[in-house]
């Protein structure tokens, strides 16, 4: 099995929905506030160790199904996920001071929290169990996550100046339309 498209799709899907996300946001909050370097350490592992579980259901569901039938409902949520981010609503989300002793453990739970569940992790699941691939998922997700990390991290507020948030939001939402397309083309129309 290649594993350069599961990478390649973990990586883009994770950098392409996450910049601007409510995640991303809250990284730019703690990183204009307290140490760079414990922001970005606590987001990222807390969004590891949602990917890693996202790995982890994603193989238990890959031994469990037919690879068509994985494709099918993986195809059908990646389109449901593109349309539902195409049409949401932009929520406001109100910032808590952290006192700085706390910041890692907090920024940690938060992501964690914060990611369980999300979309993200859903598409770590699919890509999982559509590829097979879980250890090129993995790293392709992880290194997504430590770019957007990064960008939020480093460059911050500049975010918001420079490109709006419908912009990313509108690319998100296509690309989720897109995979799930090509997903269920893999499915009637196998390559290998």
């Amino acid at each position: 099995m290649d594993v350069l498209l599961p990478f390649a799709l973990a990586f883009g899907l994770i950098i392409v929905t996450e910049m601007g996300d409510k995640t991303q946001l809250m990284t730019i909050s703690f990183a204009s506030r307290y140490s760079r370097k414990v922001v970005f350490l606590g987001a990222w592992l807390g969004m590891g160790v949602t990917t890693v579980i996202g790995v982890v259901i994603g193989i238990l569901l890959g031994a469990a199904f037919d690879d068509f039938w994985i494709k099918i409902i993986a195809s059908v949520i990646f389109v449901a996920f593109g349309v539902w981010t195409l049409v949401r609503r932009e929520e406001e989300e109100e910032q808590k001071e952290i006192p700085e002793k706390k910041v890692f453990i907090q920024t940690f739970l938060i992501f964690v929290l914060a990611e369980l569940g999300d979309k993200t992790q859903v598409a770590v699941i699919l890509l999982t169990a559509n590829y097979g691939a879980p250890i090129a998922v993995l790293i392709g997700a992880l290194l997504g996550f430590a770019v957007v990390v990064a960008v939020g991290v480093l460059i911050g507020r500049e975010i918001g100046k420079r490109v709006e948030t419908k912009w990313i939001v509108l690319v998100s939402g296509i690309l989720f339309i897109v995979i799930g397309i090509i997903v269920a083309v893999e499915a009637f129309f196998p390559l290998g």
